[in-house]
């Protein structure tokens, strides 16, 4: 491997489910220099509990907490509190972007994390050519909802978040001509192949680096998994309910425990990702999501860690993912979502084959996807030392399901998409024969 000790990486702006805060362990452990700047306040507090924050990041918070409880009144409070996160977010961004400029010669972006994105039309045009000006290297990681167009996403139609066929049809040009801004200027694209339709050049596949973690276990997680207790603890902690499919969840749980199977079922939602984690710490499985295009994501990850096997649904195959080797697929009870109700089942009554599933998944990601592996294998893709085997062409894509959403509906939303829009609203020109594919299935049968 080439030298990376003279690094220094800039890792920003913001988190994704402690992807960042986590990464940035891995080249601590590493010795490589590296900054991890997360200037807007996450909700479930990755890596930023109360007591380690700084007085920048308690003020961040409560002015969040007040433009979202000003949402409720629809009053003039929500601008005023608006205008007070950009007037403090821009003049920090701009610190930052001038001392990076002359610090750091590596930069690992993600979805929409450039230093000026939604706060300056102006420098927002200028911040990536400025980098690529001093030599800058520029590394992007896509972690799904970036490049995955809005009509294959459950969250187009939720009734919290959703939106009509012409803001959807508004949305899906702007994402694409972004993600195509975003390719000019990168060095190298990391991506999930089921979620990358809006990419054009081969990039590196997400799970061939993976996602790294890293949790302090307090107790022996070996002797808690292999404990039969009476009552089955299932946790399912979805940070968007709909987009989840927590209702089906509920639904099938209220099933299993009138065949008098003795269930507790704990629901978090909103809480912090310590209290998340305990959960976990003490349950028996882990009920991820339903319409997933990743095996296994957040939630099943942190689990994972601590020796909990995930149920996880999807319509997504391993040849979607890019043709995978065995190894580096992670060990789930990935199924289908009309089988997901069997697949729940099978952990409940099976405690056996619960527990070995729990292990594999552990030793799994204590293998792959250890802080420390996961920033090697980011080194390599800095270092420009990685084999041609890691890079996947979005020309192969053939997954149309999309994530957060039934088939049924994202067939609906499609019909309703392409009457409006037609086959050039898709964005998918440079892909005729996935445009294709997204037409035809937009059209069969089951969407009767």
């Amino acid at each position: 491997m080439k030298s990376h000790r003279k690094h220094r990486i800039f890792l920003g702006i913001g988190e994704v489910a402690g992807y960042y805060t986590n990464l940035k362990k891995g080249f601590d452990e590493l010795g490589v220099k590296s900054y991890f700047f997360s200037i807007d306040a996450h909700p479930f507090k990755y890596g930023n509990e109360d007591n380690n924050k700084n007085l920048y990041m308690l003020l961040m918070d409560y002015i969040l907490s007040r433009k979202i409880s000003s949402k409720k009144n629809k009053s003039i409070c929500e601008l005023w509190w608006t205008l007070l996160l950009v007037m403090i977010v821009f003049p920090l961004r701009l610190a930052i972007f001038i001392w990076s400029l002359f610090w750091c010669d590596v930069f690992v972006f993600h979805g929409t994390s450039s230093f000026f994105h939604g706060t300056s039309s102006f420098f927002e045009m200028y911040d990536l050519p400025i980098l690529k000006l001093f030599g800058k290297k520029i590394i992007w990681l896509f972690h799904g909802s970036d490049t995955r167009p809005p009509y294959i996403s459950g969250s187009s139609i939720s009734k919290d978040f959703g939106c009509s066929i012409e803001k959807c049809i508004r949305i899906t040009k702007k994402q694409k001509k972004w993600v195509k801004r975003i390719e000019f200027y990168a060095d190298i694209i990391i991506a999930h192949p089921p979620s990358s339709h809006f990419l054009e050049k081969r990039f590196v596949r997400y799970l061939t680096i993976g996602n790294p973690f890293h949790y302090k276990i307090e107790k022996d997680i070996d002797d808690c998994i292999k404990e039969k207790k009476e009552i089955l603890r299932i946790v399912h902690a979805p940070s968007f309910s709909e987009f989840k499919g927590s209702g089906i969840f509920r639904d099938i749980i209220r099933k299993m425990k009138n065949k008098g199977y003795a269930i507790e079922f704990i629901e978090i939602v909103g809480k912090p990702n310590s209290e998340v984690l305990r959960e976990l710490a003490d349950c028996d499985f882990v009920i991820d999501q339903l319409y997933s295009d990743a095996v296994m994501a957040g939630l099943a990850t942190e689990g994972a860690f601590l020796g909990k096997p995930a149920v996880v649904g999807g319509y997504a195959s391993i040849e979607n993912m890019g043709y995978l080797p065995g190894a580096a697929i992670p060990p789930t009870e990935y199924h289908h979502p009309d089988e997901i109700e069997t697949a729940i089942e099978k952990l409940i009554t099976n405690h056996d084959y619960r527990v070995e599933l729990g292990k594999k998944a552990q030793k799994f990601v204590l293998k792959h996807w250890a802080p420390e592996r996961v920033a090697e294998l980011f080194l390599r893709v800095i270092n420009d030392d990685y084999p041609e085997e890691w890079l996947y062409d979005p020309n192969d894509i053939r997954y149309v399901n999309g994530c957060g959403i039934s088939e049924h509906n994202v067939k609906a939303l499609l019909e309703g998409f392409l009457k409006q829009a037609g086959k050039k609203g898709l964005c998918l020109s440079d892909k005729p024969e996935l445009e294709k594919l997204i037409v035809d299935f937009s059209h069969s049968d089951s969407c009767q």
